[in-house]
């Protein structure tokens, strides 16, 4: 929701006081999900009241605010705050989350806090097993060039060597786009250990195709490396789109196997009904170990 610069300025006055500037463009957004659920576990350990049976539940609910200004030099200066308010029923507090800033025109995009991951520039076709982890206090540049675009990341040890989400990282990855193909590749090196991912995807008419592989390595003398593929399929129609990955996530002799069906139908009014359902292959489950599960969605954007 897009606010008009004297409702703006009015509330930021009511408030702080402070006066806006006219080339400022401020946008307040968030969503609400409410989900139903549940599994085929015969003895979950963890929740045994639930134990696979039907449970409502939150999804996200956020809250955000972002803005951008016009500077003195032509140059755009941005930021953003959101507020993940879901932990409310759990830990009684909200998080802050895409907390960031930073300054954009022809040369590109420079940002500072939270910031993309340049391994993630490779992901084209993955969103069960993520190669990275967030990065809340680092620096990233993004540029584009005609149908290429980079990245370059960095983030300094903030949590003295013990693995979090402002490790020492180094990342730098490429995209590059042209008709319906897009080729990714991204690498990072956090803690001293690599982890790369590549992606290809094509559409047409609706449809999408992509593959991704990647590479994880791991902490420890003589730990196995996890290998990570997968291909996903894609159809969009009208107001309902599907889709269909499957993963595969190998460490050593351990190997986890995923597939994944979404559907999603845009209702509208910027509300959209959703349901999912993972079965997960031969991962040495037991009785007490969901072979799948599944979820009715609806989400209420604002």
């Amino acid at each position: 929701m897009k606010l008009t610069k004297t409702a703006v300025a009015l509330a930021v006055a009511s408030l702080v006081a402070v006066p806006m500037s006219a080339s400022a463009t401020t946008t307040l957004s968030g969503l609400v999900q409410i989900k139903i659920q549940g599994n085929d576990a015969e003895d979950d350990t963890t929740t045994p009241e639930r134990e696979g049976d039907l449970n409502f539940a939150a999804g996200d609910v956020l809250f955000g605010i972002t803005s951008e200004h016009t500077m003195n030099n032509g140059l755009t200066g941005y930021g953003s705050l959101r507020a993940d308010i879901d932990s409310l029923s759990n830990s009684g507090q909200a998080d802050a989350d895409s907390v960031y800033a930073g300054i954009k025109g022809g040369f590109g995009d420079l940002r500072f806090g939270e910031i993309p991951l340049a391994v993630e520039y490779g992901q084209l076709s993955n969103d069960i097993y993520d190669v990275g982890a967030e990065i809340n206090g680092g620096v990233s540049y993004t540029g584009t060039f005609g149908p290429a675009s980079i990245i370059a990341n960095w983030s300094p040890s903030a949590n003295n060597g013990v693995a979090g989400n402002n490790d020492d990282t180094v990342g730098v990855g490429a995209k590059f786009s042209i008709g319906g193909f897009s080729f990714g590749v991204g690498t990072e090196n956090r803690l001293d250990l690599a982890n790369t991912a590549f992606g290809a995807s094509f559409g047409y008419a609706g449809a999408t195709i992509g593959i991704h592989a990647a590479t994880k390595e791991n902490a420890g003398a003589g730990a196995d490396d996890t290998e990570i593929f997968g291909i996903k399929v894609g159809y969009g129609i009208g107001n309902v789109s599907l889709g269909l990955t499957h993963m595969t996530q190998e460490t050593g002799n351990a190997e986890e196997d995923t597939t994944r069906l979404d559907i999603v139908y845009d209702m509208g009014g910027d509300t959209e009904l959703s349901a999912r359902f993972n079965a997960y292959g031969d991962n040495d489950n037991d009785d007490a170990e969901a072979e799948s599960d599944y979820r009715v969605q609806l989400t209420k954007f604002f």
